[in-house]
Protein backbone atom coordinates (compact mmCIF):
# COMPACT_ATOMS: atom_id res chain seq x y z
CA UNK A 1 0.00 0.00 0.00
CA UNK A 2 1.28 3.29 -0.57
CA UNK A 3 1.29 6.04 1.83
CA UNK A 4 0.27 9.20 -0.84
CA UNK A 5 1.10 11.87 2.18
CA UNK A 6 0.18 14.82 1.77
CA UNK A 7 -0.90 14.23 -1.77
CA UNK A 8 -3.91 11.86 -0.08
CA UNK A 9 -6.42 14.18 -0.99
CA UNK A 10 -5.29 14.66 -5.13
CA UNK A 11 -5.32 10.53 -5.25
CA UNK A 12 -8.31 10.03 -7.79
CA UNK A 13 -8.73 13.63 -8.27
CA UNK A 14 -9.72 15.10 -11.75
CA UNK A 15 -6.08 15.29 -12.77
CA UNK A 16 -4.58 12.36 -10.82
CA UNK A 17 -4.69 8.82 -11.37
CA UNK A 18 -6.27 6.61 -9.11
CA UNK A 19 -5.41 4.55 -6.16
CA UNK A 20 -5.93 1.41 -8.05
CA UNK A 21 -3.84 2.55 -10.96
CA UNK A 22 -1.27 4.00 -9.15
CA UNK A 23 -1.02 0.39 -7.44
CA UNK A 24 -0.72 -1.54 -10.27
CA UNK A 25 1.51 0.66 -11.93
CA UNK A 26 3.84 0.25 -8.90
CA UNK A 27 3.57 -3.68 -9.07
CA UNK A 28 4.61 -3.33 -12.78
CA UNK A 29 7.45 -1.52 -11.76
CA UNK A 30 8.27 -4.12 -9.19
CA UNK A 31 8.40 -7.16 -10.92
CA UNK A 32 9.28 -5.76 -14.42
CA UNK A 33 12.22 -3.40 -12.79
CA UNK A 34 13.14 -1.13 -15.83
CA UNK A 35 16.40 0.96 -15.18
CA UNK A 36 14.67 4.10 -15.94
CA UNK A 37 11.33 5.65 -15.78
CA UNK A 38 10.12 8.40 -18.00
CA UNK A 39 7.16 10.18 -16.84
CA UNK A 40 4.88 12.76 -19.07
CA UNK A 41 3.09 14.90 -17.06
CA UNK A 42 3.09 14.35 -13.49
CA UNK A 43 0.74 16.93 -12.26
CA UNK A 44 1.33 17.00 -8.07
CA UNK A 45 2.98 13.59 -8.10
CA UNK A 46 0.05 10.88 -7.40
CA UNK A 47 1.98 8.51 -9.82
CA UNK A 48 5.60 9.51 -9.19
CA UNK A 49 4.55 8.24 -5.73
CA UNK A 50 4.65 4.95 -7.24
CA UNK A 51 8.18 5.85 -9.11
CA UNK A 52 9.59 6.85 -5.75
CA UNK A 53 8.53 3.77 -3.96
CA UNK A 54 9.70 1.56 -6.47
CA UNK A 55 12.99 3.16 -6.39
CA UNK A 56 12.93 2.84 -2.74
CA UNK A 57 12.68 -0.51 -3.46
CA UNK A 58 16.04 -0.71 -5.74
CA UNK A 59 13.39 -1.40 -8.49
CA UNK A 60 14.17 1.46 -10.75
CA UNK A 61 17.16 3.19 -11.07
CA UNK A 62 16.18 6.67 -12.56
CA UNK A 63 14.08 8.82 -13.63
CA UNK A 64 13.04 11.75 -15.99
CA UNK A 65 9.97 13.80 -14.85
CA UNK A 66 8.80 15.76 -17.29
CA UNK A 67 6.18 18.51 -17.04
CA UNK A 68 5.30 22.42 -18.14
CA UNK A 69 4.51 23.41 -14.66
CA UNK A 70 6.27 21.33 -11.71
CA UNK A 71 4.87 21.21 -8.18
CA UNK A 72 6.41 21.61 -5.02
CA UNK A 73 5.24 18.05 -4.18
CA UNK A 74 6.68 17.07 -7.68
CA UNK A 75 9.95 18.67 -6.49
CA UNK A 76 9.88 17.28 -3.02
CA UNK A 77 9.77 13.50 -5.03
CA UNK A 78 12.52 14.58 -7.28
CA UNK A 79 14.97 15.77 -4.92
CA UNK A 80 14.67 12.99 -2.13
CA UNK A 81 14.95 10.29 -4.97
CA UNK A 82 17.96 12.29 -7.50
CA UNK A 83 14.87 12.58 -10.19
CA UNK A 84 15.68 14.40 -13.00
CA UNK A 85 13.47 16.98 -13.62
CA UNK A 86 12.42 18.70 -16.72
CA UNK A 87 10.24 22.15 -16.57
CA UNK A 88 9.37 22.15 -20.22
CA UNK A 89 7.13 20.86 -23.04
CA UNK A 90 7.79 17.28 -23.64
CA UNK A 91 8.32 17.54 -27.24
CA UNK A 92 11.43 19.51 -25.93
CA UNK A 93 12.43 17.15 -22.79
CA UNK A 94 11.89 13.40 -24.22
CA UNK A 95 15.15 14.26 -26.60
CA UNK A 96 17.62 15.09 -23.95
CA UNK A 97 16.53 12.01 -21.95
CA UNK A 98 19.44 9.39 -22.89
CA UNK A 99 18.34 6.36 -21.81
CA UNK A 100 17.50 3.39 -24.24
CA UNK A 101 15.98 0.04 -24.00
CA UNK A 102 15.29 -0.61 -20.45
CA UNK A 103 13.20 2.41 -20.11
CA UNK A 104 9.29 2.31 -19.11
CA UNK A 105 7.36 5.82 -19.91
CA UNK A 106 4.23 6.73 -18.40
CA UNK A 107 2.34 9.45 -20.91
CA UNK A 108 -0.34 11.31 -18.98
CA UNK A 109 0.30 15.10 -20.14
CA UNK A 110 -1.51 16.76 -22.75
CA UNK A 111 -3.56 14.53 -23.87
CA UNK A 112 -4.37 16.21 -27.05
CA UNK A 113 -4.03 14.23 -30.44
CA UNK A 114 -1.14 16.50 -31.85
CA UNK A 115 0.77 16.41 -28.86
CA UNK A 116 0.22 12.82 -28.59
CA UNK A 117 1.42 12.12 -32.00
CA UNK A 118 4.46 14.14 -31.78
CA UNK A 119 5.08 12.63 -28.33
CA UNK A 120 5.26 8.68 -30.16
CA UNK A 121 8.52 8.97 -32.57
CA UNK A 122 10.19 10.45 -29.47
CA UNK A 123 8.65 8.33 -27.13
CA UNK A 124 9.52 5.39 -29.47
CA UNK A 125 13.28 6.71 -30.00
CA UNK A 126 14.06 5.84 -26.87
CA UNK A 127 13.22 1.83 -27.59
CA UNK A 128 11.12 1.57 -24.25
CA UNK A 129 10.33 -1.74 -23.03
CA UNK A 130 6.86 -0.97 -21.62
CA UNK A 131 4.81 2.16 -21.91
CA UNK A 132 2.04 3.49 -19.67
CA UNK A 133 -0.53 5.76 -20.71
CA UNK A 134 -3.73 7.06 -18.44
CA UNK A 135 -7.07 8.43 -19.77
CA UNK A 136 -7.14 6.22 -22.67
CA UNK A 137 -11.51 5.35 -22.07
CA UNK A 138 -11.42 8.81 -20.39
CA UNK A 139 -13.65 10.44 -23.67
CA UNK A 140 -15.93 7.29 -23.49
CA UNK A 141 -16.04 7.99 -20.12
CA UNK A 142 -17.48 11.36 -20.48
CA UNK A 143 -14.32 13.18 -19.96
CA UNK A 144 -13.35 15.85 -22.94
CA UNK A 145 -10.04 16.81 -24.72
CA UNK A 146 -8.56 13.31 -24.60
CA UNK A 147 -8.48 11.46 -28.18
CA UNK A 148 -4.33 11.45 -28.29
CA UNK A 149 -4.56 8.89 -25.72
CA UNK A 150 -7.32 6.59 -27.57
CA UNK A 151 -5.32 7.20 -30.17
CA UNK A 152 -1.75 6.13 -28.28
CA UNK A 153 -3.48 2.66 -27.52
CA UNK A 154 -5.12 2.06 -31.10
CA UNK A 155 -1.27 2.90 -32.22
CA UNK A 156 0.42 0.86 -30.27
CA UNK A 157 -1.83 -2.24 -30.73
CA UNK A 158 -1.42 -1.50 -34.56
CA UNK A 159 2.53 -1.90 -34.14
CA UNK A 160 1.82 -4.99 -32.75
CA UNK A 161 2.40 -3.90 -29.18
CA UNK A 162 0.88 -6.31 -26.30
CA UNK A 163 -1.65 -4.09 -24.87
CA UNK A 164 -3.46 -4.51 -21.51
CA UNK A 165 -6.36 -2.02 -20.42
CA UNK A 166 -7.85 -1.94 -17.34
CA UNK A 167 -11.21 0.90 -17.80
CA UNK A 168 -13.63 -1.24 -15.07
CA UNK A 169 -16.30 0.82 -12.90
CA UNK A 170 -15.41 0.25 -9.26
CA UNK A 171 -17.49 2.07 -6.68
CA UNK A 172 -16.02 5.45 -4.98
CA UNK A 173 -12.71 4.78 -8.49
CA UNK A 174 -11.98 6.55 -11.64
CA UNK A 175 -10.17 3.44 -13.25
CA UNK A 176 -13.45 3.79 -15.84
CA UNK A 177 -10.80 6.56 -17.11
CA UNK A 178 -8.75 3.60 -17.91
CA UNK A 179 -5.08 2.59 -17.78
CA UNK A 180 -3.06 0.81 -21.05
CA UNK A 181 0.45 -1.13 -20.10
CA UNK A 182 1.73 -1.87 -23.86
CA UNK A 183 4.24 -4.05 -23.83
CA UNK A 184 7.36 -5.31 -26.26
CA UNK A 185 7.73 -8.66 -24.67
CA UNK A 186 5.38 -11.51 -23.72
CA UNK A 187 6.76 -12.23 -20.37
CA UNK A 188 6.22 -8.35 -19.15
CA UNK A 189 3.30 -8.36 -20.96
CA UNK A 190 1.98 -11.54 -18.63
CA UNK A 191 3.65 -10.07 -15.34
CA UNK A 192 1.33 -7.20 -16.21
CA UNK A 193 -1.56 -9.06 -16.50
CA UNK A 194 -0.96 -10.86 -13.16
CA UNK A 195 -0.60 -8.16 -11.82
CA UNK A 196 -3.76 -6.57 -12.62
CA UNK A 197 -5.69 -9.95 -11.51
CA UNK A 198 -4.24 -8.77 -8.06
CA UNK A 199 -6.14 -5.20 -7.97
CA UNK A 200 -9.90 -7.24 -8.00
Amino acid sequence: MIDFGELEHEVGGIMSMDRLHVEWLLRVLREIEPRCVVEIGCWKGVSTTAIAEACRGGHVDEAHLIDIDIKPTVRQLANAYGFAVHQMRSVEALPLVKARGDVLVVVDGDHSLACVRDELPLILAMQPGVIVAHDVTAEAAGYGECDGARWLWEELQRAGWLCTVDCRRRPGASTHRGLLVACRDLLDAEVVRSELACLG
